[in-house]
This record gives structure tokens, C-alpha cells and sequence, in this order.
């Protein structure tokens, strides 16, 4: 049997991403410190980059699904490693922390945009029929082998040249880890000669077929389209306030920071296979069902993080927190593209973006909720409340469409 092109294509959607998110994403919090000494200010005020960073991607996700359906997919891409790069040299020149804000919101934004999931996950839905969902778990691994990855980079460089020299090796290394292989592998869908075993992705678009015109409210009004939105803003939200708050919440147990450290890896570990689990399954088991699981699974982790935990069982909560938050990615994508046209896969994708980034709140809430009643118990009972509007829409979705 000939090697489908299709496998290459994931493994540099899988580069691209580790690289753009471990840098823009993973490793943010190393720069918050020297940020803050460079420039004066407080750490709060530092993390208005951050919220800007987050703020923007949700307002121009829409934008950037409308331009992968539409465009080159290997030239949006490469655009987006030269902005991440163009970002990470200005930023190593910032003079005030207003810089870092300008550029942040602009070329690192369209970096994170144009050549991270949103981009992978497309290419995989197109490359991919029989197989899309698995393809759809695999290729999301890609942020989280950068977030194991890029983070000790990052630091190591910090440590030897310091933060402003390091932005710029930082820059090059961009431009060298994904330019050459999208240039040379990418290509929007299969052709005739690529698609050897998945064919042309199940729906006659071939590289360079005609995309449909689909405008944005004939999508905003599909039911499907909010009950998708209903199901994961709500569950996103839950999750990341628990995993936000994972930190503190473990000082608050006597645990000391190495050894919650070692928490989020085994988080990070879990999430990996359980991407690669989820993505498998779409492929075989009602989405539905795979849905209600990981609803299931973050109701149980926040009870039992209800009790009085030793680090062992606190060990087991985050790795059933990882196994939660792989199915995210995978179940998305391969909710979207059961219900949508997969030539507009970009587009609905990138129209959800903005109602995700309601799920920042959720750290704020776990927070606040802390802050003023002394414990987590109520923050965690306020984020299981989340899930019940959360399994509710997906049950009200159909598996496929008729």
C-alpha cells in the first residue's frame, strides 16, 4: 500500500503548532517576570498582554477561519511563522510595556492564528475521511508536545543571553522549524497523485476546488451552531478555572510548588493520549456519547477535589483533568465537521473562537470565589454547575446529519 501524503502533511501541522503555541502560549509565563522588573510594573499589569493576546484571538478567529477556507492554506501559514518572528524581534525591542500590548495583539496574534490549530485541525479534516477524526486527535498533540518542549528553551535562553537577545534567536528559530517543511509538504487537500488511500476527503474538494459561499449568519442561524457553542463554552470555562487555579489550590494542601509542578506534567502526559483516545473513538462511538464522557470526568475530578486530598490522589485528579481536556480539540473538530461542509470547516471554526474565549473567565470565578470565602469548595461547586447547561446542549444534538 503506497504512504499517503496526507500522514506528512499531519506531522508538520504537528510542528507548526508546537512551535507557535509553545512560544506564543506555553512559555508566556516566563516573560512576565523579566517583563516586569525591564519595565517597572506590577505582574497584574504585565498580564494585560496576555488578555489582550486572548481578546484578540477570540475577535479576529472569525476573520482567520474565513481566510483558511479561502486561501492558500502553505501561504497563510508561512504568513503567520513571519508574523509570529516579526512579533518575537519587536518585542525583544519594546521600550514600555504598551509596546509588548501593541505587538501582542497584532503580529503575535496573527501568528497564533494563521499557523496554529486552527490551521492543523483544518488541514487534517480535508486530508482525511475515513479517518478524520483519528487524524483530528493527532494533530492536536502538536500544542502539547511545544508546551513539553519550548517551555525549558525558552528559559535556557533566558538564563544564558536574556530575554531581548533570546526573542531574537527565538524569531529565527520560527522562521527555520516552519517555513521550509509547509513549503515543501502543505498543500490544501489532496490531488490526484496524493490521494492515494483517503481519497479526496469524502467530498469531492479536491486542492483548488471551489469553496462554497457561506455567509455568517445562515451559519449563526443553524441550531446546531449554538447547541455546539452551549456545549463546550460552558465546559472550557469549568475546566479552566480548575486548571488555572490547580497551583494555588494545591499550596492551599501543603503542597509545595516543585511538587505541583510535576502535577501539570502529569496533566500535560495524560492529555496527549487521551487526544489520540478521543480522536480514535469520533471515528467509531456517537460523539455524543465521547462528549458526556469528559462532562462526566470533570464532575467527578471537582468533587473530588472537594475533599481533603494527599498528593497521590491529587496525582490521580490531574491525570483524569488531562484525560478531560484531550477530548476538547478532537470533539470539536469532529462535531463541526460532521455537521457542516467540510470546505467551510475553517469558517464555523474560526466562529466559535470568539464565544471559547468566554471560557477566561472561569479563572476569575475559581479566584474571586477563593478570595472571599477562604476555600475553593464553592468555586469548584459553581464550575460543576457549568456542565449541567453543557450536557444538556449535546444531548440535544444530532450524531450526523440527515
Amino acid at each position: 500500500m503506497p504512504w499517503y501524503h496526507g500522514w506528512n502533511v499531519l506531522a508538520v501541522a504537528m510542528l507548526f503548532q508546537a512551535v507557535t503555541f509553545g512560544v506564543g502560549i506555553y512559555s508566556f509565563t516566563f516573560w512576565v517576570a523579566p517583563w516586569s522588573a525591564e519595565f517597572t510594573v506590577g505582574r497584574s499589569e504585565v498580564m494585560t498582554v496576555f488578555i489582550t493576546l486572548q481578546v484578540a484571538m477570540g475577535l479576529l478567529s472569525p476573520l482567520a477561519g474565513r481566510a483558511v477556507d479561502r486561501l492558500s492554506l502553505r501561504g497563510l501559514i508561512i504568513a503567520g511563522a513571519l508574523c509570529l518572528a516579526a512579533g518575537l524581534l519587536l518585542a525583544g525591542r519594546a521600550g514600555a510595556l504598551w509596546h509588548l500590548n501593541l505587538v501582542y495583539g497584532t503580529l503575535i496574534v496573527a501568528g497564533l492564528l494563521l499557523a496554529g490549530p486552527l490551521a492543523g485541525q483544518t488541514l487534517a479534516a480535508r486530508w482525511f475521511a475515513r479517518r478524520r477524526g483519528t487524524a483530528l486527535g493527532v494533530v492536536t498533540i502538536g500544542t502539547s508536545i511545544g508546551g513539553f518542549l519550548v517551555p525549558p528553551l525558552v528559559t535556557g535562553l533566558h538564563a544564558e543571553i536574556g530575554w531581548r537577545a533570546a526573542n531574537d534567536w527565538l524569531a529565527l528559530i520560527v522562521v527555520l522549524l516552519i517555513v521550509p517543511p509547509v513549503w515543501l509538504l502543505v498543500r490544501n487537500a489532496p490531488s490526484a497523485g496524493l490521494g492515494a488511500v483517503e481519497g479526496t476527503g469524502g467530498d469531492g474538494h479536491r486542492d483548488g476546488g471551489p469553496v462554497p459561499s457561506t455567509a455568517t449568519l445562515n451559519i449563526l442561524r443553524q441550531r446546531v451552531f449554538w447547541l455546539t457553542v452551549l456545549a463546550f463554552t460552558p465546559l472550557a470555562t469549568a475546566f479552566g478555572g480548575a486548571q488555572q487555579n490547580l497551583g494555588p489550590y494545591a499550596s492551599d494542601l501543603g503542597i509545595d510548588a516543585q511538587s505541583a509542578a510535576y502535577l501539570v506534567s502529569v496533566m500535560a502526559l495524560v492529555m496527549i493520549a487521551a487526544k489520540i483516545f478521543f480522536g480514535a473513538m469520533a471515528d467509531r462511538w456517537d460523539i455524543r456519547a465521547l462528549f458526556l464522557l469528559t462532562v462526566v470526568g470533570l464532575g467527578v475530578a471537582l468533587g473530588l477535589m472537594l475533599l481533603d486530598l494527599s498528593y497521590f490522589a491529587l496525582v490521580l485528579v490531574c491525570g483524569l483533568l488531562g484525560f478531560v481536556a484531550g477530548g476538547f480539540l478532537p470533539l470539536l473538530g469532529a462535531l463541526v465537521s460532521q455537521n457542516f461542509d467540510i470546505r467551510t470547516f475553517g469558517q464555523v471554526m474560526g466562529m466559535i473562537g470568539p464565544f471559547t474565549t468566554l471560557a477566561a473567565v472561569g479563572p476569575w470565578i475559581a479566584g474571586y470565589l477563593r478570595d472571599t470565602t477562604g476555600s475553593y469548595d464553592l468555586a469548584w461547586l459553581a464550575l460543576s454547575a457549568l456542565l449541567v447547561p453543557s450536557a444538556a446542549a449535546i444531548s440535544l444534538l444530532k450524531p450526523r446529519l440527515a
